[in-house]
């Protein structure tokens, strides 16, 4: 939040926002020792960050960009929506993009070789063998498709809200069944 606080009050505005990347991402490329014990989870650290501006009534001077884990329930726009009703911009994802290119590292196992140029896939790779492994239109299409389908889910869940754009820091969107995560994140409580 200090950092957020020093970056609200940026005389230049040469900042184009503040990317937050919780404890839960991670590519395939990723070692376990920083998946499992560095980071924070997203959802405390921006809404700190929000609330800091909201303090200062500076919110919206500096986009907020959350990510880590989104995605990983397997329903991306709930999490976006979430995050956003929380007081972030937007959402952005690495994992998930990897994925579609047809990444095999995953939460089971990491492949690692992302810096080694011998990516199995062809991902990261200049190897001739290996380059022709990826079908850049094909995921090019794939990210397209996901993010279509996921802007529609996204008008989905704000509508019943009365939201026709981003509902940025519409916490009063969100309960929470567990009263210290509500006292945290300073939304409603119901159990």
């Amino acid at each position: 939040v200090s950092v957020f606080n020093n970056l609200v009050r940026d005389p230049y505005n040469i900042v184009g926002g503040f990317f937050l990347d919780g404890i839960d991402g991670g590519t395939g490329a990723a070692h376990e020792v920083s998946l499992d014990h560095t980071g924070h989870p997203i959802v405390s650290k921006l809404r700190d960050c929000y609330l800091a501006a909201v303090a200062q009534g500076r919110q919206g001077q500096i986009p907020l960009w959350a990510a880590g884990g989104l995605g990983k329930t397997g329903d991306l726009a709930a999490d976006a929506f979430k995050m956003i009703c929380l007081g972030a911009n937007g959402v952005f994802s690495g994992k998930l993009i990897l994925q579609m290119a047809g990444c095999v590292g995953n939460d089971m196992g990491r492949c690692n070789a992302c810096n080694t140029g011998l990516c199995p896939v062809g991902i990261t790779t200049q190897e001739p063998p290996l380059v022709h492994r990826l079908d850049p239109e094909r995921v090019a299409q794939n990210i397209v498709n996901y993010f279509l389908a996921m802007d529609q889910e996204l008008k989905k869940l704000m509508a019943p809200i009365g939201n026709s754009s981003l509902p940025v820091g519409r916490s009063d969107a969100l309960v929470a069944t567990d009263r210290a995560v509500a006292d945290k994140l300073q939304i409603q409580y119901v159990c």
